[in-house]
């Protein structure tokens, strides 16, 4: 199973309480794939989610469920309402069609009933990948005005969403890693959020130490290539007889630098046995190498 499934999988074993299933149920209900007279639809690749809704349903209202299951290696579950008198009475349970929005807000009368309606539109709509790649929450919402009223109630529980639209409707989406384990908190993955932030936390010391490691192979890889930018220049001063004719401090630096061929600046310094600074015996090389590439012209 993905990791979208075994969360979803988690969650339908978790058991409201008894103000909450109506909730649960309506969440799920509203984001179905359809909720109208003409049709009451729900799909999914998670078979716990669809034995999960037909359950609830069933329970909650007394209507039989019907399910369907096609797709090849992964296998995709239809669940539908066949009867058109259990379709109207669905939808009279929640006001459908009568009250002024898409989502009514008098069936979450509380936290507890709000994370219920939330939790039911994430196993109805929602996608999580996998944590270990590129953390990311998408709820395909079919309607504009209902995506845009949920990411309300999302915000309004403190979890930051975005909107953008897709060929068959809108994506409400998360990619703060923080929201995400806001969500999975609310609709009562709690454990799964903890590792969410574990997950991140490694991912961002591993990123750091890459990060490191890079820098540090790339500083060596200019050092060395300087070093040997700077022992040919000596070299070539040393074979014309130049090298001799220079101040004395120019040819200290260029024995210095013949004998500690893998040696940083800040080392050479050390080396000099004189007080210099790195600015200065970087200048010094510079020098060396001026003239190298002077006399070469």
């Amino acid at each position: 199973m993905s990791f979208s499934s075994d969360i979803k999988t988690e969650l339908c074993k978790i058991r409201p309480p008894a103000s909450g299933r109506l909730p649960l149920a309506y969440g799920f209900l509203l984001f179905s794939r359809s909720f109208s007279v003409k049709g009451v639809k729900m799909q999914t690749e998670t078979e716990a989610v669809a034995s999960f809704f037909s359950k609830l349903i069933n329970e909650e209202y007394g209507v039989e469920c019907r399910m369907k299951v096609g797709g090849g290696k992964r296998k995709v579950y239809g669940i539908d309402v066949p009867s058109e008198a259990d379709r109207l009475r669905l939808l009279a349970s929640v006001d459908f069609g009568v009250y002024g929005g898409k989502i009514n807000r008098e069936m979450l009368s509380g936290d507890m009933q709000t994370a219920c309606f939330i939790r039911g539109a994430f196993l109805a709509c929602g996608q999580i990948s996998d944590p270990e790649k590129n953390c990311r929450v998408d709820f395909s919402v079919r309607d504009k005005a209902l995506a845009e009223e949920f990411r309300e109630l999302l915000k309004e529980n403190y979890i930051m969403t975005n909107i953008s639209a897709r060929q068959n409707g809108y994506a409400v989406y998360i990619k703060r890693n923080e929201m995400i384990t806001n969500l999975l908190t609310l609709t009562g993955a709690s454990m799964r959020g903890l590792e969410l932030i574990e997950t991140s936390i490694l991912k961002s010391v591993k990123n750091n130490m890459n990060r490191a490691a890079n820098c540090d192979n790339a500083n060596l890889d200019r050092m060395v290539e300087a070093s040997l930018r700077q022992r040919t220049a000596i070299a070539y001063l040393e074979k014309k007889g130049i090298l001799e004719t220079l101040p004395d401090e120019l040819i200290k630096t260029a024995r210095l630098r013949q004998e500690n061929a893998e040696a940083s600046i800040k080392e050479l310094c050390a080396l000099s046995g004189e007080p210099i600074s790195l600015s200065g015996m970087n200048h010094r090389l510079k020098k060396l190498t001026d003239i190298y590439e002077e006399r070469k012209k």
